[in-house]
């Protein structure tokens, strides 16, 4: 059975044919062995029962095979951002002057500098193995973070937001980042400046980039045309995130401009329409067998209530007429539940 579970040190080389697969835009997910082993320690101290809901947690989740133990994907949630390391955006306003002399009105957008998203939730690192899209697993990895930030709500912020990755051309060069980011990044690409925000103390940032606003009408139209537009590749995955209830009210990326879409948790789709039944086993309803109940089969998304051994599933399960649940024993010994137990149940397509 496919399962997604949190990331274990024996991932590390697994992890590292992924990294290598998906190329190098993911700065944030980079073929090195060394930074990798930084996310699996980070996250085995998150899905830690003992952890500190203060911390900025990074929990790290992988999509498995369970019989083969290949990584087919991963999924990330870090709490708490901005809190120990600033987190940056560019936040697009609009100005206006009126001459009153002239009769003349003047818009236009600037760009500022600001870090509005301290102490919220960010859901990243939603990265699968290209031998695996078109099969519905990407939509499994997007909604497993949201399981696990419905049954552990106490872990994570109020608001979630996500970074989507910013419009390039097909020589991965960043029309924003040559207009901008380079002039105060000097001899720096854009990759290398990506992934030291991503892996290292981004104080950089704040000592580099500018303090007063960027009028947007000043930068090259090709430029202007990328702001909040992202990156091709990115697109379905910015679908996903309206369909879950988030929504883009003009913050950028620093560096390639790539939209920044937040909400809150209760506002959250799979967080408002999952909920946790009880285990109930076939025999206590009358059947010999899963198969043989006589009750409708919800496709759904399952997982458990334990944190350290965190586990989400999809799979079939009938529900009794006072609201119990049975799952089949493989999904049962998947999730590394019994009869008797909870798990928390989102109906697909429902």
């Amino acid at each position: 059975m496919i399962v997604i579970r949190p990331v274990e040190h024996d991932d590390i080389d697994g992890l590292y044919k992924l990294a290598k697969k998906v190329g190098p835009g993911m700065t944030t997910f980079p073929p090195d062995i060394d930074v990798l082993t930084q996310k699996v320690v980070a996250s085995n101290k998150a899905f830690n029962p003992d952890a500190s809901v203060d911390d900025e947690n990074a929990f790290l989740m992988v999509l498995v095979d369970d019989k083969t133990n290949a990584i087919m994907g991963t999924a990330g949630i870090y709490s708490n951002i901005g809190k120990e390391v600033p987190f940056y955006s560019f936040k697009i306003l609009s100005r206006d002057k009126h001459s009153y002399k002239l009769n003349s009105k003047v818009s236009s957008k600037t760009l500022h500098l600001v870090n509005e998203y301290t102490g919220d939730t960010e859901v990243g690192t939603l990265i699968l193995d290209p031998d695996y899209r078109g099969g519905g697993y990407g939509k499994l990895l997007s909604k497993c973070r949201y399981l696990l930030i419905a049954q552990f709500r106490e872990l994570f912020g109020a608001r979630l937001i996500a970074e989507l990755r910013g419009w390039s051309d097909e020589s991965a060069i960043s029309p924003f980042w040559e207009s901008v980011g380079k002039h105060f990044f000097q001899g720096m690409k854009y990759e290398h400046a990506d992934y030291l925000s991503a892996t290292t103390n981004n104080q950089f940032i704040a000592d580099l980039m500018p303090e007063y606003p960027i009028y947007i009408d000043l930068l090259p139209e090709e430029a202007q045309n990328v702001i909040g537009k992202p990156h091709r590749v990115g697109e379905p995955a910015l679908n996903m995130l309206f369909k879950e209830g988030f929504h883009y009210e003009d913050y950028v990326d620093i560096f390639d401009a790539g939209p920044t879409v937040h909400a809150y948790v209760e506002n959250i789709e799979t967080v408002r329409k999952s909920q946790e039944k009880v285990i109930v086993s076939c025999q206590e309803t009358g059947g010999e067998s899963f198969d043989e109940l006589d009750f409708e089969a919800v496709d759904c998304l399952v997982c458990n209530t334990l944190i350290e051994d965190y586990r989400v599933v999809q799979t079939q399960v009938k529900f009794t007429q006072n609201g119990k649940a049975v799952l089949a024993p493989a999904a049962l010994e998947s999730l590394l539940v019994k009869e008797c137990e909870q798990v928390r149940v989102y109906p697909l397509n429902r």
